[in-house]
């Protein structure tokens, strides 16, 4: 994104599904101080980071201001949020296809101007439908927003500087959320529609992070996809793709939205107040953790290991869930949430590494966003939290979830054997 600038060409691959070119020259471990990205990458990162804080800054008051604006149950606030995380994951399948098609400085600028609009149009949205249509549209536009970013950082980063890179990023977006709602809270403290005017207007001001920018190079790599259903085709013939995926889903059961399931058993099983202390205690511990550690355990993941590397992210979560149903104290919750949180910090960069090794270049915004489905699990978290607190002793909740993080953990580590056997 920055002038004159050349596009690193990635690794040939011979074959799509595989992971063929594990090590090579440039695979080598590279230490990359921020200050040394290029200044595309550098404005990338920080556009990333701004998009967060817009999000951030409303995500404590959405359920709340929703009920008040459209005169809804907590019930159908929760249903109209998943219909609306729902279809714009589904949408989102398009929008990889798309940034695989066009320039993607100009998609992500789009994406952003679409959620300034989308914010400011939500603080005066009293019709249902119309609040229907601005979630979609802001939910999709963050969709787009975050498959186009990994793309390009895909695109103009060798190969050995993805995972810190992916990594890096991932530690702003936890920056972004440490402080975000509080300073949403604090400015609805005032007037309960600003948090919603500032994050269009920070979403706004985030543009201009790109703006200044050439054009990236479109389809630098090799011809267009033909069409989208020949798209479709061939990532429903990648068959690693398709079991990658299904593991990812199971997996973001767990940790896509655990603050919400660790909300509801904490109200389950603790008097408000206690509950409250507890949850901002763990919070606290989770962004320290990621925000000291991530870049760190980033230089760490090498391609050729990354199915290790989900294991052992996989068997944190587990020893995390177990230290759940099990903690007494504040302490134990503490120390729970720093088992879950190592787990969450190697699972996040290793399975877009994983999809950014798979992908044939062409076709690496349609990877993610296949792999972005996974979010679907996310959405159904909450769902499946509650239906098992409701009919259930509280603490199977974490034995399911568990459960389901090891199913989720063994989809992903075979397919990541199907590769090496395909290899050779």
């Amino acid at each position: 994104m920055a002038p004159g600038q050349s596009i690193i060409p990635h690794p040939p691959k011979t074959n799509p599904n595989r992971l063929c070119t594990l090590t090579t020259d440039s695979d080598k471990d590279i230490d990359t101080p921020v200050a040394t990205y290029s200044p595309l990458i550098r404005r990338l990162l920080l556009s990333s980071l701004t998009m967060v804080i817009s999000r951030a800054l409303i995500s404590p008051l959405l359920t709340l201001f929703l009920s008040r604006q459209l005169g809804l149950d907590t019930q159908d606030v929760g249903l109209l949020l998943g219909i609306c995380v729902f279809t714009a994951t589904l949408l989102a399948l398009y929008g990889g296809y798309i940034v695989d098609r066009l320039d993607k400085r100009r998609l992500l600028v789009l994406s952003m101007l679409s959620t300034a609009i989308g914010m400011v149009l939500l603080s005066f949205a009293h019709n249902l439908y119309l609040a229907t249509l601005t979630l979609i549209v802001t939910e999709t536009a963050t969709a787009l927003f975050l498959i186009g970013s990994k793309a390009m950082l895909s695109e103009h980063l060798p190969v050995a500087q993805r995972a810190k890179a992916f990594s890096l990023n991932y530690t702003l977006s936890n920056i972004g959320y440490s402080f975000g709602p509080m300073l949403g809270v604090t400015i609805a403290g005032a007037q309960t529609q600003a948090p919603f005017l500032v994050s269009g207007v920070i979403a706004l001001l985030s543009m201009c992070a790109l703006t200044t920018l050439p054009k990236t190079a479109k389809n630098a790599a090799g011809p267009a996809p033909a069409s989208f259903i020949k798209t479709l085709v061939t990532l429903k013939s990648d068959r690693t793709l398709i079991l990658f995926t299904v593991g990812c889903l199971l997996s973001t059961v767990v940790h896509g939205r655990f603050t919400l399931y660790l909300s509801q058993y904490l109200l389950v099983t603790q008097d408000e107040a206690v509950a409250l202390q507890t949850m901002a205690a763990i919070m606290a511990c989770n962004a320290i953790t990621v925000i000291v550690l991530q870049y760190q355990v980033g230089r760490l993941l090498k391609r050729e290991h990354l199915r290790y590397w989900i294991a052992l992210g996989t068997a944190l979560f587990i020893v995390g869930l177990i230290g759940f149903s099990l903690a007494q104290n504040l302490v134990h919750w503490c120390l729970a949430m720093f088992i879950f949180t190592l787990g969450e910090m190697i699972i996040y960069p290793a399975e877009f590494l994983f999809v950014d090794t798979l992908a044939p270049e062409p076709l690496r915004g349609s990877y993610y966003g296949a792999q972005n489905l996974a979010a679907l699990g996310g959405a159904a978290s909450p769902v499946i939290c509650g239906f098992l607190l409701a009919h259930t002793p509280a603490a199977s909740m974490f034995y399911a979830l568990a459960a389901l993080a090891a199913m989720g953990g063994a989809l992903c580590f075979f397919s990541g054997r199907r590769v090496i056997k395909h290899q050779n």
